[in-house]
């Protein structure tokens, strides 16, 4: 990919016409028309059925699609980038086809034109909330899981009562880090760790394995202070926001990089945004490209230590059978899986793939008006891990994880908490 620039993306904020209504039509006419035809991705997520029945209403005429049904696919797309990666036509194919940035491209045109919901804007601001909840985790964690607040959330927020939310942590990932770090010379590199709002506001747990398998690996670590990627914006559109984020962490983070620092980053999701999507929303930063090369995944980053025979493998506990599920977004940061390799390297321990999505991705899993779609999709992810009957279930994305975990019972681990215990802390 070209990380540089638009070559191998069909989202170009520069483009005049970017948020001229009748090209945002035009264009998904455009893709409509090469979609339809092939139909690879009707079982993906809600658009692609969306958009066939339309067109099959129209006897295949896609001129014909009003401006609801034009718009529809591109309101239920939530993201996942499985069709992109999917994909025959995407760049540099000439067709160009890159339906998850058609999306965004027209959530922007509508958040610029319409605006979004107060609760909906509240609810992807991960920073906000998380900064307002950890003071009283004890008290938010026991609310959340009661059904009068659960009813209430539901009116006036717009989330389904039946969907699990995050656990909040009773102190940030940042500070634990201050009071608990152990010393180590650092031999193996720095890190600046983007810890996520996941990692730092819901899933102390998890970021307490992941220091700790940094620090046993002799990788000097500091959690810079960064805020949220700006993903969860992309819901509403809100790319001025994005923007103004992305801008504070390349600043940031730009400062790591100049003292020698890789940035590695515990989520997909996230390293995907900051790695791909920094550089399309702002082109004409000089330091984005320096920042992006140096995003590395998680397990990405611990494989190269094996690579140079720099890994610390003092496994000694087996983890047994292991069903894995792949995020969609650690598929489009290109990298392999890494996470199962590593895991594959602890003794007498098997680790099988599970390929499907969770149908979480970021609100859509939450909210009253799409919690069934996303269920739906997830469905045959939940029975195959169910049928898997696995001594552990693993995931890299903790959206997912919490996903799986509400509909199938089965608590969810990080690949690294996996190591954690393999390390047997």
């Amino acid at each position: 990919m070209d990380i540089g620039g638009t070559k191998d993306f069909e989202f170009n904020i520069r483009d005049p016409k970017f948020l001229d209504e009748r090209a945002l039509w035009e264009e998904a006419k455009r893709v409509y028309s090469k979609c339809k035809d092939c139909r690879m991705c009707v079982t993906y997520c809600p658009s692609f059925p969306a958009l066939f029945d339309a067109v099959d209403r129209h006897d295949d005429d896609v001129q014909k699609l009003s401006q609801e049904e034009l718009a529809l696919p591109l309101e239920l797309c939530f993201h996942c980038k499985q069709c992109y990666f999917k994909c025959p036509y995407t760049p540099p194919h000439e067709w160009r086809i890159d339906f998850p940035h058609l999306s965004l491209r027209y959530k922007v045109w509508k958040f610029k034109n319409k605006g979004a919901k107060l609760t909906d804007r509240l609810m992807v601001n991960t920073d906000l909330v998380g900064k307002l909840s950890v003071p009283f985790a004890g008290i938010v964690n026991k609310l959340n899981n009661t059904k009068p607040v659960r009813v209430i959330l539901e009116n006036f927020m717009g989330i389904d009562r039946r969907a699990k939310l995050p656990p909040i942590n009773s102190q940030t990932l940042a500070d634990w880090y201050k009071e608990n770090r152990k010393p180590v010379k650092g031999e193996n590199g720095k890190i600046a760790l983007f810890s996520t709002c996941l990692f730092n506001y819901n899933y102390l747990e998890k970021g307490i394995a992941l220091l700790r398998v940094l620090e046993k690996n002799d990788l000097w670590v500091e959690i810079p202070e960064v805020q949220c990627c700006g993903i969860p914006f992309f819901d509403v559109g809100d790319i001025d926001t994005v923007i103004e984020k992305a801008k504070h962490n390349v600043k940031v983070l730009k400062s790591y990089v100049s003292a020698g620092y890789d940035i590695v980053v515990p989520v997909p999701t996230c390293a995907l945004q900051i790695k791909y999507e920094y550089p399309l929303l702002l082109p004409d930063d000089p330091d984005v490209k320096l920042v992006s090369e140096k995003v590395f995944d998680v397990h990405e980053y611990l494989w190269k230590l094996k690579e140079k025979g720099r890994l610390n493998q003092d496994f000694r506990v087996s983890m047994g059978n292991i069903a894995y599920h792949i995020p969609c977004h650690l598929k489009s940061l290109n990298v392999g899986y890494k996470a199962a390799a590593l895991m594959r390297l602890i003794p007498n321990t098997k680790v099988r793939l599970i390929e499907r999505c969770s149908g979480h991705d970021g609100t859509f899993g939450v909210k009253k008006q799409t919690f069934d779609m996303a269920y739906k999709v997830g469905s045959k992810l939940f029975e195959e891990i169910i049928s898997a009957k696995a001594d552990l279930v693993v995931s890299d994305c903790p959206l997912a994880s919490n996903q799986i975990e509400m509909a199938t019972g089965i608590k969810v681990l990080h690949p690294i908490e996996v190591l954690y215990r393999a390390y047997n802390f």
